[in-house]
Protein backbone atom coordinates (compact mmCIF):
# COMPACT_ATOMS: atom_id res chain seq x y z
CA UNK A 1 0.00 0.00 0.00
CA UNK A 2 1.54 3.46 -1.00
CA UNK A 3 1.16 6.29 0.99
CA UNK A 4 -1.19 8.13 -0.83
CA UNK A 5 -3.83 5.27 -1.04
CA UNK A 6 -2.84 5.21 3.21
CA UNK A 7 -3.75 8.94 3.36
CA UNK A 8 -7.17 8.10 1.78
CA UNK A 9 -8.15 5.41 4.29
CA UNK A 10 -6.81 7.38 7.52
CA UNK A 11 -8.66 10.02 8.88
CA UNK A 12 -7.05 13.25 9.58
CA UNK A 13 -5.88 14.07 12.73
CA UNK A 14 -7.45 17.23 14.64
CA UNK A 15 -5.00 18.84 17.08
CA UNK A 16 -6.67 19.04 20.62
CA UNK A 17 -6.64 22.57 20.83
CA UNK A 18 -8.76 22.83 17.74
CA UNK A 19 -11.43 20.29 18.59
CA UNK A 20 -14.36 22.14 19.55
CA UNK A 21 -16.42 21.02 22.58
CA UNK A 22 -19.47 18.89 22.35
CA UNK A 23 -22.68 20.76 22.36
CA UNK A 24 -24.61 19.69 25.50
CA UNK A 25 -26.88 21.34 27.75
CA UNK A 26 -25.54 19.95 31.38
CA UNK A 27 -23.58 22.72 32.31
CA UNK A 28 -26.27 25.20 31.80
CA UNK A 29 -28.38 26.17 34.65
CA UNK A 30 -32.31 26.11 33.73
CA UNK A 31 -32.67 29.46 36.16
CA UNK A 32 -30.06 31.45 33.33
CA UNK A 33 -32.46 33.63 31.36
CA UNK A 34 -31.86 35.88 28.93
CA UNK A 35 -33.84 39.75 28.56
CA UNK A 36 -32.33 41.42 25.54
CA UNK A 37 -29.36 40.90 25.70
CA UNK A 38 -28.95 40.84 29.57
CA UNK A 39 -28.39 37.61 31.72
CA UNK A 40 -30.09 36.74 34.89
CA UNK A 41 -30.76 34.05 37.43
CA UNK A 42 -34.28 33.59 38.64
CA UNK A 43 -32.75 32.42 41.88
CA UNK A 44 -31.30 35.96 42.50
CA UNK A 45 -32.67 36.84 45.97
CA UNK A 46 -33.97 40.46 44.45
CA UNK A 47 -36.28 38.40 42.23
CA UNK A 48 -37.69 36.53 45.62
CA UNK A 49 -41.25 35.92 45.67
CA UNK A 50 -41.81 38.16 41.94
CA UNK A 51 -44.31 37.65 39.18
CA UNK A 52 -42.60 37.41 35.60
CA UNK A 53 -44.25 41.24 35.22
CA UNK A 54 -42.51 42.27 38.13
CA UNK A 55 -38.95 40.70 37.18
CA UNK A 56 -39.21 42.40 33.78
CA UNK A 57 -39.84 45.49 35.24
CA UNK A 58 -36.38 45.16 37.65
CA UNK A 59 -34.49 44.38 34.36
CA UNK A 60 -35.80 47.10 32.19
CA UNK A 61 -35.12 49.10 34.92
CA UNK A 62 -31.10 48.13 35.00
CA UNK A 63 -31.21 47.91 30.94
CA UNK A 64 -32.22 51.87 31.45
CA UNK A 65 -29.97 52.42 33.87
CA UNK A 66 -27.07 50.95 31.82
CA UNK A 67 -27.61 52.95 29.06
CA UNK A 68 -28.18 56.16 30.80
CA UNK A 69 -24.46 57.27 29.96
CA UNK A 70 -24.98 57.02 25.97
CA UNK A 71 -28.39 58.77 26.32
CA UNK A 72 -26.77 61.24 28.56
CA UNK A 73 -24.18 61.51 25.42
CA UNK A 74 -26.01 61.41 23.14
CA UNK A 75 -28.84 64.29 24.18
CA UNK A 76 -25.64 66.51 24.80
CA UNK A 77 -24.82 66.16 20.92
CA UNK A 78 -28.01 66.86 20.04
CA UNK A 79 -28.58 69.93 22.35
CA UNK A 80 -24.47 71.45 20.94
CA UNK A 81 -26.00 70.67 17.66
CA UNK A 82 -29.54 72.30 18.38
CA UNK A 83 -26.99 75.55 19.70
CA UNK A 84 -25.40 75.68 16.84
CA UNK A 85 -27.97 75.68 14.35
CA UNK A 86 -29.48 78.44 16.42
CA UNK A 87 -26.65 80.54 16.07
CA UNK A 88 -26.28 80.79 12.45
CA UNK A 89 -29.49 81.21 11.96
CA UNK A 90 -29.32 84.63 14.51
CA UNK A 91 -25.82 85.27 12.63
CA UNK A 92 -28.05 85.18 9.42
CA UNK A 93 -30.75 87.63 10.62
CA UNK A 94 -33.37 84.75 10.33
CA UNK A 95 -33.89 84.94 14.26
CA UNK A 96 -33.72 87.57 16.79
CA UNK A 97 -31.25 87.38 19.36
CA UNK A 98 -32.08 86.49 22.75
CA UNK A 99 -32.29 88.72 25.55
CA UNK A 100 -30.21 89.45 28.27
CA UNK A 101 -30.46 87.66 31.81
CA UNK A 102 -31.35 89.73 33.94
CA UNK A 103 -28.33 89.61 36.88
CA UNK A 104 -31.27 87.57 40.05
CA UNK A 105 -31.11 89.79 43.08
CA UNK A 106 -29.61 88.27 46.04
CA UNK A 107 -31.88 86.05 48.49
CA UNK A 108 -33.39 87.48 51.23
CA UNK A 109 -33.71 85.21 54.21
CA UNK A 110 -36.47 85.33 56.58
CA UNK A 111 -36.38 84.32 60.26
CA UNK A 112 -38.35 81.38 59.82
CA UNK A 113 -36.27 78.05 59.51
CA UNK A 114 -38.00 75.38 57.86
CA UNK A 115 -37.13 71.53 58.30
CA UNK A 116 -38.01 68.55 56.51
CA UNK A 117 -37.97 65.14 58.71
CA UNK A 118 -37.00 62.72 56.36
CA UNK A 119 -37.18 59.87 59.02
CA UNK A 120 -39.51 57.60 57.05
CA UNK A 121 -37.37 56.09 54.61
CA UNK A 122 -38.57 52.28 55.77
CA UNK A 123 -42.25 53.38 55.03
CA UNK A 124 -42.38 54.22 51.54
CA UNK A 125 -41.58 52.14 48.74
CA UNK A 126 -39.15 53.19 46.08
CA UNK A 127 -41.62 55.48 43.76
CA UNK A 128 -42.81 57.06 46.81
CA UNK A 129 -38.92 57.76 47.98
CA UNK A 130 -38.57 59.54 44.02
CA UNK A 131 -41.53 61.22 43.97
CA UNK A 132 -40.91 62.31 47.43
CA UNK A 133 -37.36 63.42 45.77
CA UNK A 134 -39.59 65.37 42.98
CA UNK A 135 -41.51 67.08 45.77
CA UNK A 136 -38.25 68.31 47.60
CA UNK A 137 -36.85 69.77 44.18
CA UNK A 138 -39.69 72.01 44.00
CA UNK A 139 -39.41 73.11 47.33
CA UNK A 140 -36.04 74.52 46.37
CA UNK A 141 -37.05 75.99 43.14
CA UNK A 142 -40.00 78.00 45.19
CA UNK A 143 -37.46 79.09 47.83
CA UNK A 144 -34.82 79.88 45.15
CA UNK A 145 -37.25 82.37 43.17
CA UNK A 146 -38.93 83.34 46.27
CA UNK A 147 -38.96 87.93 47.25
CA UNK A 148 -38.26 86.45 50.95
CA UNK A 149 -36.69 82.41 51.50
CA UNK A 150 -36.54 80.65 54.01
CA UNK A 151 -33.75 78.36 55.58
CA UNK A 152 -34.24 74.95 54.57
CA UNK A 153 -32.86 71.96 56.72
CA UNK A 154 -33.09 68.40 55.52
CA UNK A 155 -32.75 66.39 58.62
CA UNK A 156 -32.50 62.19 59.14
CA UNK A 157 -31.04 62.39 55.51
CA UNK A 158 -30.27 58.52 55.18
CA UNK A 159 -28.24 55.92 52.90
CA UNK A 160 -31.59 55.10 51.03
CA UNK A 161 -32.81 58.60 50.65
CA UNK A 162 -29.36 60.04 49.17
CA UNK A 163 -28.86 56.94 46.52
CA UNK A 164 -32.58 58.39 45.13
CA UNK A 165 -30.96 62.15 45.28
CA UNK A 166 -28.10 60.78 43.61
CA UNK A 167 -30.07 58.99 40.78
CA UNK A 168 -31.68 61.85 39.61
CA UNK A 169 -28.22 64.20 39.62
CA UNK A 170 -25.99 65.41 42.20
CA UNK A 171 -26.48 68.90 41.24
CA UNK A 172 -28.11 69.03 45.14
CA UNK A 173 -24.92 69.25 46.81
CA UNK A 174 -24.48 72.90 45.53
CA UNK A 175 -27.78 74.15 46.75
CA UNK A 176 -27.54 76.84 48.38
CA UNK A 177 -29.46 77.97 51.49
CA UNK A 178 -30.59 73.96 51.89
CA UNK A 179 -28.63 72.05 54.66
CA UNK A 180 -28.15 67.73 54.19
CA UNK A 181 -28.60 66.61 57.52
CA UNK A 182 -28.08 63.13 59.36
CA UNK A 183 -29.11 63.89 62.22
CA UNK A 184 -32.57 64.27 63.80
CA UNK A 185 -34.57 67.97 64.49
CA UNK A 186 -33.89 67.12 67.85
CA UNK A 187 -29.88 67.08 67.99
CA UNK A 188 -30.32 70.28 66.16
CA UNK A 189 -33.03 72.72 67.56
CA UNK A 190 -34.52 73.57 70.72
CA UNK A 191 -37.35 71.81 71.56
CA UNK A 192 -39.15 75.05 72.23
CA UNK A 193 -38.70 76.73 69.23
CA UNK A 194 -40.03 73.94 67.12
CA UNK A 195 -43.47 73.11 65.56
CA UNK A 196 -44.54 69.93 63.73
CA UNK A 197 -47.31 70.57 60.96
CA UNK A 198 -49.78 68.14 61.36
CA UNK A 199 -53.49 68.16 59.77
CA UNK A 200 -54.81 66.17 62.52
CA UNK A 201 -53.47 68.68 65.54
CA UNK A 202 -55.54 70.95 67.43
CA UNK A 203 -53.97 74.25 66.88
CA UNK A 204 -54.07 76.38 64.41
CA UNK A 205 -51.34 78.52 62.91
CA UNK A 206 -52.51 82.29 62.24
CA UNK A 207 -49.43 83.71 61.58
CA UNK A 208 -45.49 82.36 61.05
CA UNK A 209 -43.67 83.60 64.10
CA UNK A 210 -39.78 84.70 63.63
CA UNK A 211 -37.04 82.68 65.35
CA UNK A 212 -39.59 79.78 65.04
CA UNK A 213 -38.25 76.13 63.17
CA UNK A 214 -41.60 74.68 61.70
CA UNK A 215 -41.10 70.74 60.62
CA UNK A 216 -42.92 69.09 57.28
CA UNK A 217 -42.87 65.96 57.51
CA UNK A 218 -41.23 64.21 54.61
CA UNK A 219 -43.44 61.02 53.85
CA UNK A 220 -45.06 60.13 50.52
CA UNK A 221 -47.71 57.42 51.65
CA UNK A 222 -51.26 57.84 49.89
CA UNK A 223 -52.55 58.43 53.34
CA UNK A 224 -51.89 54.33 54.55
CA UNK A 225 -49.98 56.23 57.94
CA UNK A 226 -52.80 58.26 59.41
CA UNK A 227 -52.20 60.53 62.07
CA UNK A 228 -48.23 59.50 61.63
CA UNK A 229 -46.49 62.70 62.26
CA UNK A 230 -48.75 63.92 65.15
CA UNK A 231 -48.10 61.17 66.92
CA UNK A 232 -44.47 61.11 66.88
CA UNK A 233 -44.22 64.84 67.65
CA UNK A 234 -46.72 64.00 70.77
CA UNK A 235 -44.02 61.36 71.81
CA UNK A 236 -41.26 63.55 71.29
CA UNK A 237 -42.73 66.70 73.51
CA UNK A 238 -42.77 68.85 70.30
CA UNK A 239 -45.54 71.40 69.83
CA UNK A 240 -47.44 70.70 66.74
CA UNK A 241 -50.12 72.70 64.58
CA UNK A 242 -52.47 73.10 61.42
CA UNK A 243 -52.03 75.07 58.91
CA UNK A 244 -55.38 77.35 58.77
CA UNK A 245 -56.97 75.67 55.23
CA UNK A 246 -60.47 75.32 57.48
CA UNK A 247 -61.07 78.46 57.89
CA UNK A 248 -60.86 80.05 54.60
CA UNK A 249 -61.94 76.88 52.38
CA UNK A 250 -64.16 74.38 52.30
CA UNK A 251 -62.24 71.41 51.30
CA UNK A 252 -63.98 68.33 49.94
CA UNK A 253 -61.66 66.15 50.39
CA UNK A 254 -59.11 65.55 53.63
CA UNK A 255 -56.91 68.59 54.45
CA UNK A 256 -53.48 66.75 53.60
CA UNK A 257 -51.20 68.24 50.97
CA UNK A 258 -47.86 67.23 49.69
CA UNK A 259 -44.60 68.41 50.84
CA UNK A 260 -44.49 71.13 48.29
CA UNK A 261 -47.82 72.22 48.45
CA UNK A 262 -47.30 73.30 52.65
CA UNK A 263 -43.87 74.86 51.74
CA UNK A 264 -44.74 77.00 48.54
CA UNK A 265 -48.37 78.39 50.62
CA UNK A 266 -45.52 79.39 53.49
CA UNK A 267 -43.04 80.97 51.46
CA UNK A 268 -46.56 82.66 49.83
CA UNK A 269 -47.60 83.56 52.98
CA UNK A 270 -44.38 85.66 53.72
CA UNK A 271 -44.85 87.47 50.41
CA UNK A 272 -48.41 88.33 50.67
CA UNK A 273 -48.89 87.82 54.21
CA UNK A 274 -52.38 86.79 53.27
CA UNK A 275 -53.36 82.90 54.32
CA UNK A 276 -56.48 82.94 51.67
CA UNK A 277 -54.53 84.51 48.86
CA UNK A 278 -51.44 81.79 49.69
CA UNK A 279 -53.98 78.70 49.79
CA UNK A 280 -55.76 79.79 46.26
CA UNK A 281 -52.05 80.78 44.50
CA UNK A 282 -50.63 77.33 45.11
CA UNK A 283 -53.59 74.27 45.81
CA UNK A 284 -54.14 72.91 42.89
CA UNK A 285 -57.20 73.44 40.96
CA UNK A 286 -58.40 69.66 41.08
CA UNK A 287 -58.36 70.24 45.10
CA UNK A 288 -60.24 73.19 44.66
CA UNK A 289 -62.79 72.03 42.30
CA UNK A 290 -65.17 70.59 44.76
CA UNK A 291 -63.87 73.38 47.28
CA UNK A 292 -65.70 76.33 48.51
CA UNK A 293 -64.62 79.34 49.61
CA UNK A 294 -64.94 80.74 52.99
CA UNK A 295 -65.42 84.27 53.08
CA UNK A 296 -64.36 85.28 57.34
CA UNK A 297 -65.28 88.86 56.12
CA UNK A 298 -68.81 88.31 54.93
CA UNK A 299 -70.36 88.67 58.83
CA UNK A 300 -68.60 91.40 59.47
CA UNK A 301 -69.26 93.29 56.43
CA UNK A 302 -73.35 92.26 57.02
CA UNK A 303 -73.09 93.36 60.66
CA UNK A 304 -71.29 96.96 59.15
CA UNK A 305 -74.24 97.26 57.14
CA UNK A 306 -76.77 96.17 59.60
CA UNK A 307 -75.02 99.46 62.04
CA UNK A 308 -75.38 102.02 58.67
CA UNK A 309 -78.93 101.19 58.18
CA UNK A 310 -79.57 101.93 61.84
CA UNK A 311 -77.98 104.87 62.35
CA UNK A 312 -79.53 105.82 58.95
CA UNK A 313 -82.91 105.15 60.30
CA UNK A 314 -81.90 107.19 63.59
CA UNK A 315 -80.95 110.40 61.58
CA UNK A 316 -84.41 109.97 59.91
CA UNK A 317 -86.23 109.75 62.69
CA UNK A 318 -84.57 112.72 64.15
CA UNK A 319 -85.34 114.71 60.95
CA UNK A 320 -88.32 113.67 61.14
CA UNK A 321 -89.13 114.81 64.18
CA UNK A 322 -87.40 117.96 63.75
CA UNK A 323 -89.73 118.77 60.89
CA UNK A 324 -92.95 117.57 62.79
CA UNK A 325 -92.06 119.85 65.49
CA UNK A 326 -91.42 123.49 63.27
CA UNK A 327 -94.66 122.54 61.56
CA UNK A 328 -96.84 122.41 64.96
CA UNK A 329 -95.13 125.81 65.85
CA UNK A 330 -96.42 127.57 62.60
CA UNK A 331 -100.19 126.23 62.86
CA UNK A 332 -100.21 126.94 67.06
CA UNK A 333 -98.62 130.61 66.39
CA UNK A 334 -101.27 133.34 64.99
CA UNK A 335 -101.54 135.00 61.87
CA UNK A 336 -100.94 138.59 62.65
CA UNK A 337 -103.54 141.16 61.42
CA UNK A 338 -103.08 144.07 60.14
CA UNK A 339 -104.52 146.90 61.44
CA UNK A 340 -107.10 149.64 59.30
Amino acid sequence: MDQTQQNLEEPPVVPVSDASPPTTTENISPNIRDYKGLKYDLNDPKFKGLGKNAIKRILKEELWEASRPKRIQHQREKDKLKRAERRKLIEDGVLEPPPKRQRRPEITLANTNIVLDCSFSDKMIPKELQSLQSQIVRCHSANRTAPLSMPLTITSFDDAFEKVMDKKGGSWTNWKNVKFERKSYTELYDKKDLVYLSADSENVIHELEEGKTYIIGGIVDKNRYKGLCQEKATKEGIATARLPIGEYLQMASRKVLTVNHVFEIMIKWLEHKDWEKAFMEVIPQRKLKDSSLIHNGDDKDKQDEDEDEDEYDEDHEDNKSATEEKTEEKLSDPKPVDEA
